[in-house]
């Protein structure tokens, strides 16, 4: 018996699939059956049912799978313990919604760098729909997203909020009082289609206000800002995404009677088995965002 063949076991109880297994731990499946059968016959006992190509534990498998996730988390716990610098590596794939790009999340890959050396980063900026899927599919380690994520399987924290704010071009408006009706005027520039904010905001303006209102949805952020401050429309955006055009006097607040609902992100990911690295992943992105905070209020 050994580490891999614990390994192989967890991941494949997690996934229920050998060939999720194989393609996760970057092996054939082959391999994988053949550490599952060593590891079966070391333990006299057999720890999974295959019928049909649907693999689910025995009941010994479920006695036993606890102990071997035990084993596999302490085993990164010594190796931390004994030589933290170098006890972390590998890959981990970060899966982050666009505003979080613009705020604190450079602040978060310097501390990774600082603190762990030794691992890669894919970084995959998406919508939160996306991100989801893409969590679930563990295709990302973490999310960062508007969350959070009804599934048992994940855990969320909450990172930060950020309320959304009417702003223009201050040649587009007369006045920086804005009512409803004056929406009707301008395309309203909002998130994509597939995001949480771009509904509230359409069914507010056509059946609470029952508007004819134009809407130019974007999935890039960046985008929307250079729309808005070339006079395109009204958008509605996080203040601290454009502090740089207010400060400009390029964009500008506007006083209206309606505001969407803040955007709440979370961190979200699927800790099973155990790994460390996420926890430190975690609890640097939770670092990075207090700083931002207490830089922001400072």
């Amino acid at each position: 018996m050994n580490l891999k063949q614990l390994e192989t076991f967890v991941w494949i109880a997690n996934l229920g699939s050998f060939r999720q297994a194989a393609e996760h731990l970057c092996t054939t499946q082959p391999a994988i059956s053949t550490r599952i059968a060593n590891l079966e016959q070391a333990l006299n006992t057999t720890l999974f049912y295959r019928e049909g190509g649907v693999v689910s534990l025995t009941a010994k498998g479920r006695e036993l799978l606890p102990l071997a996730e035990k084993i596999l988390a302490n085993t990164e716990k010594l190796k931390y313990k004994a030589d933290s610098a170098k006890a972390l590596s590998g890959m981990l794939r970060i899966g982050v919604s666009e505003t979080l790009v613009h705020t604190w999340l450079p602040d978060c890959l310097k501390l990774i760098q600082q603190q762990l050396p030794d691992v890669e980063v894919e970084l995959i900026v998406d919508a939160t729909v996306n991100l989801r899927k893409e969590l679930l599919a563990r295709n990302v380690d973490i999310a960062l997203l508007l969350g959070p994520i009804a599934e048992p399987s994940v855990i969320n924290q909450v990172i930060c909020d950020y309320p959304l704010y009417w702003v223009a071009n201050p040649d587009l408006l007369t006045s920086q009082q804005a009512k409803a009706e004056d929406f009707a005027q301008w395309p309203i520039i909002t998130y994509a289609r597939n995001t949480a904010p771009y509904h509230e905001i359409s069914r507010h303006f056509k059946q609470d206000e029952g508007l004819a209102v134009r809407f130019y949805s974007a999935s890039s952020l960046s985008a929307s800002v250079r729309l808005v401050e070339k006079g395109v429309g009204i958008a509605s955006l996080p203040k601290e995404v454009i502090c740089d055009q207010l400060a400009s006097g390029h964009l500008v607040l506007l006083d209206a009677d309606w505001q969407p609902s803040p955007l709440r992100f979370t961190v979200s990911y699927i800790n099973a088995p155990a790994s460390l690295l996420i926890e430190q992943a975690v609890n640097l992105v939770i670092q990075a965002r207090d700083e931002y905070e207490q830089t922001c209020s400072g």
